[in-house]
């Protein structure tokens, strides 16, 4: 399945030009600028895979969670950390643990991990996040 869009990008007032990677919320910045959702399509194509590894204690099932990159998702990942139009694309925590996680050449890591965030919360009643701060 191909991406049903391009990914989108704004430019906050600090000049940090940010993309939102595959999340079907907008961002709204406590600086007032708000990125816009992805497609539904772009949402579905650049979802991980889920690994639930369930433990049943007889009373009720704890699932252990962990995430598997899938390929068009390590695609979109490479060729976002080449672009020069973007500094920080925001991603989601289990994007961001499944690069940690996965078994990549160091090179590659690190140039994807230069150029992805995740949003680091301002306010959460309001869901606004942080213009000039993000968690690696």
């Amino acid at each position: 399945m191909e991406t049903t869009n391009e990914m989108p990008i704004i430019t906050l007032k600090n000049g940090i030009r940010v993309g939102n990677f595959s999340s079907p919320h907008p961002f709204t910045f406590t600086s007032g600028e708000v990125l816009p959702a992805c497609s539904e399509g772009r949402t579905k194509n650049l979802m991980l895979q889920n690994k639930e590894v369930e433990h049943d204690n007889g009373r009720w099932v704890d699932i252990e969670l962990s995430w598997e990159m899938s390929d068009e998702v390590a695609k979109e990942l490479n060729a976002i950390a080449k672009r020069d139009d973007v500094d920080i694309v925001l991603v989601p925590f289990p994007i961001m643990t499944a690069v940690k996680e996965t078994n990549t050449s160091a090179d590659v890591a690190s140039i994807i991990l230069d150029k992805i965030r995740v949003c680091r919360s301002a306010d959460r009643v309001t869901k606004t996040i942080y213009p000039n701060r993000f968690c690696t």
